[in-house]
């Protein structure tokens, strides 16, 4: 992967998880979580998941680190990833009971 690839995964990492991932954490919910009674700071911990893995596989690249650092980033990285999957799921399984009891179209009617 070339410099302007990373620096390209770096950036639009910081303008779409992390922006809204922020947002959430700190109390913001979107307009399709409001009927939720669902912990939205779950999707928001989701998306900084995701993005501290993004930085952990590319900034040891960027930094022409080691093979042992660039791969023992990565395995961190990957711990990251199956957290986030396990805390989608989480918010998934307490959003689910909610679901259940009220049907909704997809326009919000």
């Amino acid at each position: 992967m070339s410099t302007s690839q990373s620096w390209g995964l770096i950036v639009g990492g910081a303008l779409f998880p992390l922006a809204p991932s922020v947002a959430v954490m700190v109390g913001w919910r979107p307009s399709f979580l409001r009927d939720s009674r669902a912990p939205a700071p779950l999707l928001g911990a989701v998306g900084l998941c995701v993005y501290a893995a993004v930085l952990l596989n590319e900034i040891p690249r960027l930094a022409a680190a080691a093979p042992g650092t660039r791969g023992t980033c990565s395995y961190v990285g990957l711990g990251l990833m199956g957290t986030a999957v396990g805390l989608f799921i989480l918010y998934e399984t307490l959003a689910g009971s909610d679901r259940r009891g009220r049907k909704r179209r997809w326009g919000g009617k």
